[in-house]
């Protein structure tokens, strides 16, 4: 063989081995990202789905629930009042125990509690504005830290609070308003949040995120290894300070719209930006957008099936989560667990969630400008 020919052969080799080695990384790539994209899009579930018809009542598990532009249907409609105030579990922990359900045809909500023979039935139906009696209409509810336009459900749901509460008389079974009245919206850092995640907002952009009467924000969503790991380290805490074992805490003290699982990192709920919910027969994702974490209050202390405030008094989880999930803003010191999400854009409005969905993680890399940084899980 000459030297020309030879070095032809070479370099046929070389060319060949080059395209061999550069066609093997492309598939490697290729296939770790389709795997990546497996592993994100199937592994992260939802498991369940509840809502809260009534403001700290007792949720209601779904299959599914449709969107609206408050957040999922009739999620925090209505709420009990006092002195035209909010009723929250943190002064009547009993609130925890009074149950709702639908009828079979969903026109009615059926409120209940164990022990009490009489149920109420409410209807569903959406007020017409035209129609509202002005006598009925509570205009300034006070709320946590704004005002919400309410319109009372008459006496005979009233006398049934009053007498399942129990302390005195004078509560209110009251729903929203309808458009035209209604004017509440998500709490303005997270809105102030969301401005500059999405630059085509106008300056006034909290007037786009309308809120029911949730305390917050639109939809929670919360994931089992994050309570998982609470309920390790609460464990842990008890044990440390020779206390006596006690049973798990469930979802439910932590009252969640969207409990998920299959995160591949504890607590990386916190570091998103936007998600994309789907199903197998779904042709395209309902996106959602994460409007802030979750600072939870003094509810979660309470015992939700026993309608008890701290039954252990040890003040948990609080007391644990304090330890490792605490950050500062300017009212004080907070610690936060779950992230609120918004429906950012009206294209998603009537779409439908269901239980077994997958979410796909859009966007990553989550700052408030509210909440100081939290402090990482060890």
């Amino acid at each position: 063989m000459d030297k020309s020919t030879l070095l032809k052969y070479s370099s046929v080799v070389v060319s060949s081995a080059l395209l061999m080695y550069c066609l093997k990384r492309y598939f490697i790539s290729e296939n770790d990202s389709n795997r990546l994209n497996k592993i994100n899009e199937s592994e992260i579930k939802i498991d369940n789905i509840i809502v809260y018809p009534i403001k700290a009542c007792k949720g209601i598990e779904l299959k599914q629930c449709k969107l609206t532009e408050y957040g999922f249907e009739n999620d925090r409609r209505w709420m009990i009042i006092y002195n035209n105030r909010y009723c929250a579990q943190k002064a009547y922990p009993i609130l925890s125990t009074i149950e709702t359900s639908y009828s079979k045809d969903g026109e009615y909500l059926i409120i209940s509690k164990k022990g009490v023979d009489k149920q109420l039935k409410i209807s569903t139906k959406p007020l017409i504005l035209e129609e509202l009696e002005e006598s009925k209409i509570h205009r300034e509810v006070a709320m946590f830290d704004n005002q919400s336009q309410c319109y009372d459900e008459g006496d005979e749901a009233a006398q049934w609070f009053d007498d399942v509460i129990g302390n005195g008389k004078g509560f209110r079974l009251v729903q929203m308003c309808p458009e035209g009245i209604w004017e509440r919206k998500i709490r303005t850092h997270m809105s102030d949040n969301l401005k500059i995640l999405a630059e085509n907002k106008d300056d006034n952009n909290n007037k786009f995120y309308k809120n029911s009467l949730a305390n917050s924000c639109q939809i929670m969503i919360l994931s089992k290894e994050s309570i998982n790991e609470t309920n390790i380290r609460i464990d842990k805490t008890r044990k440390e300070k020779g206390e006596k074992p006690q049973p798990h805490l469930g979802w439910d003290r932590y009252r969640p719209n969207i409990l998920i699982s299959g995160l591949q990192k504890t607590f990386d709920e916190d570091n998103w930006i936007s998600i994309g919910i789907s199903s197998p027969s779904s042709k395209k994702s309902i996106e959602l957008t994460i409007a802030e974490a979750n600072a939870r209050c003094p509810v979660v202390v309470v015992d939700q099936v026993n309608g008890v405030m701290d039954p252990f008094n040890d003040d948990e989880p609080l007391r644990t989560l304090k330890t490792f999930r605490k950050v500062t803003c300017k009212i004080g010191e907070k610690v936060l667990l779950g992230t609120y999400a918004v429906i950012d854009d009206k294209q998603f409005i009537n779409k439908v969630i269901s239980v077994g969905d997958s979410i796909n993680v859009l966007k990553t890399g989550f700052k408030s400008n509210y909440f100081s940084e939290i402090e990482k899980p060890q």
